[in-house]
């Protein structure tokens, strides 16, 4: 019988699982016969990809505390002659327990690099047996096109070669570049013909502008963006001159010293100007934000319900099934700043009224007139539980609890394309607090600020002139000339901005459709491709960022490893198992 051939392009974390899971039910199955599978990674980083390469800046933190970590191990397989050692859960890995967690004084949030390391050890003990037996090959290319060729069959068009008869192909190809902003190309074309000025597009990899020969103590360097990436550009410039100091373990309270003359070196700017959020400390301070199991259970039965859904005009509906459980855990806590007087109904409407606009103003939120500075200092006090607890900051913790609720009931929804457009849209906007950093990141922005290493007096929108000197950001009252760029604004998942050659040909050939000029690709519930025809069938899977609009919720870590590959895996095993059943049916 011939080999079916199977590709997978694109083998990050995501990808990677996507592999286990398939083996796992071909083994199930009994099935694991008369198949190849070829991984295609342009970067070389199988199983952990770009994002947790091994050989980046230890200033690159993984954005979720390893408490909630909670990736499941794997069992040994042996099956014909072919044996797979069974791999640990990341807690056991660790070897800490939930126990342990608990009792710490602060989260722990680890650089990418020691995921990076659990990663890569999964993946290469799951891989050497299956590449030992001809099941499994690992290519390190680019791949530039994926074409349905007449007879169903795929061909896969590399950098290097070109790869024809495949029977199925899946793509997780993660984080895409997109068409570069008119800002960013007139930025672009003004320091490519100015000596002593330099852009640069993407925050990563950091060593791009560290190893820069203009890098040094006199440089003055502006930042486009105020989020996560901008965290870890400022967190791996500032080791670069001198040293974070922990004065206070309970509150992570930090000074920052330096030998140099640095001040005024960093300069961070937004459209808003509005800080991050720190998570609480520790399992103690975020267990109060935490829904019951019959809160969740109410909740998902709420919002995943098919007729509500196919109804909805708005997200009203998934506003007010939140702002029910959010409400009675404002409520509930022992140190919010509630008023007296004020009532479970009205708080229920000042949540929603927040969630739909978060430029509203109330006494309970806190406003976003105050300075960067200040409310940064707040939500420490609030994280740490030194001080009252806003109803922005509980609502954006509790939104947290809620997001894998969220996730898996409103993805393949009944919803129309605009309504589920803006339901992201709204997903979106809680992530400053939702995704927002460990408290000892906020302290070491706070700890600069002190040291006056970092100017906050332009992060709010400041006029941008260019100069024959540089960038020059100014406001009414304060200005700042830049020599360096660095463009922290992470691109949107839009598909029809992607610039991608694979992603432009899916598009051209028909094969992909935008579910919203805003979104990306429209895929079934096993991560099939929907085409712009629908009654044809198309054997290629999409999982991840590039689908955000037939799903929500693809680039944390744990729906990376969670249900969506699974669900993948088990359909492509059955398509498999058909395969061979048809053609043994054949050769007799």
């Amino acid at each position: 019988m011939e080999i079916r051939k199977v590709g997978i392009v694109g083998v990050g974390p995501r990808g990677g699982y996507a592999l286990e899971r398939l083996i796992l039910e071909l083994a199930k199955q009994r099935s694991l016969t008369n198949i190849h599978i070829s991984l295609f990674e342009a970067t070389g980083y199988f199983g952990n990809g770009h994002v947790y390469n091994l050989n980046q800046n230890p200033a690159n933190w993984i954005n979720i505390t390893e408490r909630v970590l909670d990736i499941k191990g794997r069992k040994s397989i042996e099956i014909d002659n072919l044996k797979i050692p069974s791999f640990p859960s990341y807690h056991e890995w660790l070897q800490k327990d939930e126990a342990s967690f608990m009792k710490e004084i602060k989260d722990s949030y680890p650089p990418r690099i020691k995921m990076g390391e659990f990663l890569t050890q999964r993946f290469q003990s799951l891989v050497q047996p299956l590449i030992l037996k001809g099941i499994v090959s690992l290519h390190v290319e680019e791949v530039l096109d994926v074409k349905l060729l007449n007879s169903n069959k795929i061909q896969i068009v590399s950098n290097k070669e070109v790869y024809d008869d495949f029977e199925e192909v899946l793509l997780t190809i993660g984080h895409q570049k997109t068409k570069l902003s008119d800002q960013i190309k007139e930025w672009d074309n003004y320091a490519k013909n100015l000596a002593g000025v330099n852009l640069y597009k993407y925050p990563y990899p950091l060593s791009d502008f560290l190893t820069h020969k203009s890098f040094n103590k006199d440089v003055k360097i502006g930042i486009r963006g105020f989020g996560l990436a901008f965290v870890d550009v400022m967190r791996a410039i500032a080791k670069e001159f001198g040293e974070f100091i922990v004065e206070n373990e309970k509150t992570q309270l930090i000074t920052y010293k330096t030998k140099h003359s640095i001040e005024g070196m960093l300069v961070p700017f937004s459209l808003d100007g509005l800080p991050l959020v720190p998570k609480p400390i520790n399992g103690q301070v975020d267990k109060i934000f935490q829904p019951t199991s019959s809160d969740l259970e109410e909740f998902e039965n709420r919002i995943g319900d098919k007729q509500i859904q196919k109804a909805a005009e708005s997200p009203r509906f998934l506003l007010t099934a939140f702002a029910d459980t959010a409400s009675k855990i404002y409520f509930e806590l022992s140190n919010s700043n509630k008023p007296q007087e004020i009532s479970k109904t009205e708080v229920e409407k000042l949540i929603v009224n927040w969630l739909r606009d978060q430029s509203f103003e109330h006494a309970t939120i806190t406003s976003k007139i105050q300075s960067a500075e200040k409310s940064m200092r707040d939500f420490v006090g609030m994280a740490t539980g030194e001080e009252e607890i806003s109803l922005d900051f509980c609502i954006g913790q509790v939104w947290r609890h809620f997001q894998p609720s969220i996730y898996k009931k409103l993805s393949y929804n009944e919803c129309s394309d605009d309504v589920f457009e803006e339901i992201i849209a709204l997903d979106e906007s809680t992530k400053r607090y939702s995704y927002g950093p460990p408290v000892e990141s906020i302290q070491q922005i706070i700890a600069l600020v002190e040291a006056k290493v970092l100017n906050l007096n332009l992060v709010t929108d400041p006029n941008i002139e260019l100069t024959q000197n540089g960038w020059e950001l100014s406001n009414s009252k304060k200005s700042s000339i830049v020599t360096m760029m660095i463009d922290c604004v992470l691109d949107a998942p839009r598909i029809k901005s992607v610039k991608t050659s694979v992603v432009n040909n899916l598009l051209s050939d028909g094969i992909i459709k935008a579910v919203h000029d805003k979104l990306g690709v429209a895929t079934d519930e096993n991560g099939y491709l929907i085409p712009e025809n629908k009654d044809r069938s198309i054997p290629i899977a999409l999982l991840g960022r590039l689908a955000k609009g037939t799903v929500i919720g693809v680039d944390a870590i744990l729906e990376c490893l969670g249900d969506r590959p699974r669900k993948w895996a088990e359909k492509a095993a059955g398509n498999h198992v058909k395969w061979v059943e048809n053609n043994e049916k054949f050769e007799k």
